[in-house]
């Protein structure tokens, strides 16, 4: 089976279209009375789905996470609080699963991973009850704690996902949502860099008000294309490279385009971030292919790496190159992507500056139990938009850039603790999988390096407290057999015994 074909199918392409359909009709009824109508009559979708086909549900809501970002596609106002597509969905999901444990009265979770649970859903419990005694505004105790909700797709995961049919259904959604957010990056690159600025307002809106990402320009006809879903291109950069590296048996050309396009739109995103996180996860993962095939099996394909790099870099000058109402020439590509490389002097690294110290003061103020959800740090900000915005450079907020800070802020150190072993737990699960399950080593150790790569971002950009995050670790947890350690060593136990043949049955002569 070629790389392509572990994620094509019909329910990919049917998925591609649907999520495409999504972003044109929230495009066009955004903000319009239409708006809550089509928000209901996709919610009772979702109920329907859940009733005849409940398990596509959690491959759907994994879909959207990976190509709408915060999950605002549609709304509906309650309580002056924007309720998304998303939770909707996310609501729908949870119901179904509950009814399903309800009905087959077994538990669904590894025994492997139910110490971890119980004291991740206690910690999440902890951090809300300690936010009400400490009195915090509800609404931003709300806020805080629905990044968490996220957690529940845990469960959902080991409910839906079980077997090979429904792991393969799993990836070819995740795969179609990928396709969706890589698409979208290109063609916001090649919109805000060719068309007039006056005919881009309405789009720029629909990205803003949906919480799509943010689309800022850098110089000249070049613009920063921020998608907060384009995260799950990081995994899909490992999946390409590691099928190249640890699964291919004939040149398929299939795999390097989709390594080729990936790259190039993690590139466009413009996020420092990522590419840090990129680049230590990389670097630990040729020491793994070194260690494990030896440097000539990395030499062999560090030629096609290469060239599906300068291909991404080419891709990416054509779409600023063509000739399209532009300011300026396209001699400042390379530039641009010098100076957001090895810039230090931005307002995002300034703001991340200046929150460093008021958090490293709330922590110390309760560093071994935390303050709970709903906590908020004061700061000061050098951007200007804010400050314009609202007239003041103060900061009041309770979601933090420096990712590990926040959870020491909310949780202190023993909770960070349990959530190193609950992230422990998970990589080593990645691990055993890989070394048992070797047709899919490649998978495997690209969820690995994955997984790796999100805790290294976390410390720059919160995604542990948001849906992309825990969408992604559910995502590797259901892609990993069920079967639990014990049983995979008595398995591997039992092969290596010697083979027992009956004896021939002896037979006597009668003289």
């Amino acid at each position: 089976m070629s790389f392509l074909d572990q994620f094509s199918g019909k329910a990919f392409l049917w998925t591609v279209a649907g999520l495409l359909c999504l972003d044109v009709l929230s495009f066009f009824v955004l903000h319009t009375a239409a708006e809550p109508i089509l928000f209901s009559l996709f919610v009772v979708c979702a109920i329907g789905v859940s009733v005849w086909k409940p398990e596509w549900l959690f491959p759907i809501a994994m879909a959207e996470i990976i190509s709408t970002s915060n999950g605002h596609s549609l709304n509906v106002e309650l309580a002056g609080i924007s309720i998304g597509l998303r939770i909707a969905l996310f609501g729908v999901l949870m119901v179904a699963t509950l009814i399903h444990l309800s009905r087959t009265r077994r538990n669904p979770i590894p025994e492997r991973y139910r110490l971890p649970v119980i004291l991740l859903v206690g910690l999440m419990l902890y951090g809300v009850i300690r936010g009400l005694l400490s009195g915090y505004d509800l609404r931003i105790l709300y806020l805080d704690a629905n990044g968490y909700l996220a957690i529940g797709y845990l469960l959902a995961a080991f409910v839906w996902v079980q077997d090979a049919r429904s792991r393969k259904r799993l990836m070819q959604l995740a795969g179609a949502g990928v396709v969706v957010i890589t698409f979208k990056t290109l063609l916001f690159l090649f919109v805000f860099g060719h068309l007039h600025p006056k005919t881009l307002n309405p789009l720029y809106t629909w990205i803003r008000d949906t919480r799509l990402g943010e689309i800022t320009l850098q110089m000249g006809n070049v613009y920063r294309i921020f998608l907060q879903s384009q995260w799950f291109l990081v995994p899909a950069l490992f999946v390409s490279a590691s099928y190249m590296l640890l699964a291919e048996k004939t040149r398929e050309n299939g795999v390097r385009y989709v390594h080729l396009v990936v790259f190039a739109a993690i590139v466009a995103s413009l996020s420092r971030t990522f590419w840090l996180a990129l680049a230590c996860a990389i670097l630990l993962f040729v020491v793994y292919i070194v260690w494990q095939k030896g440097w000539r099996t990395l030499a062999s394909r560090v030629p096609d790496l290469v060239i599906t790099k300068i291909g991404a870099v080419a891709l990416l000058w054509i779409i600023i190159a063509v000739p399209i109402f532009q300011t300026t020439g396209t001699s400042i590509f390379g530039s641009l992507l010098r100076s957001r490389a090895t810039g230090t002097d931005d307002i995002a690294l300034d703001s991340r500056r200046k929150l460093l110290g008021p958090l490293l003061t709330s922590i110390a103020q309760e560093p071994l139990m935390g303050h709970g959800l709903g906590t908020q740090v004061v700061y000061e900000t050098s951007d200007q938009r804010y400050i314009d915005g609202q007239g003041t450079n103060i900061v009041s907020s309770y979601v933090f850039e420096w990712g590990w800070l926040d959870l020491l802020v909310k949780f202190g150190l023993l909770g960070t603790g349990i959530l190193l072993y609950v992230f422990y737990a998970i990589a080593a699960d990645l691990w055993h999988a890989s070394r048992e399950d070797r047709a899919h080593t490649w998978l495997y150790m690209a969820l690995f390096f994955s997984f790796i790569a999100l805790l290294i971002a976390h410390m720059f950009s919160p995604y542990l407290n948001h849906p992309i995050g825990w969408g992604m670790i559910a995502i590797i947890v259901a892609l990993v057999p069920r079967t639990n350690p014990a049983a995979r060593q008595r398995t591997k136990d039992i092969k290596a015994m010697p083979v027992l043949r009956p004896m021939k049955q002896l037979t006597t002569r009668h003289h």
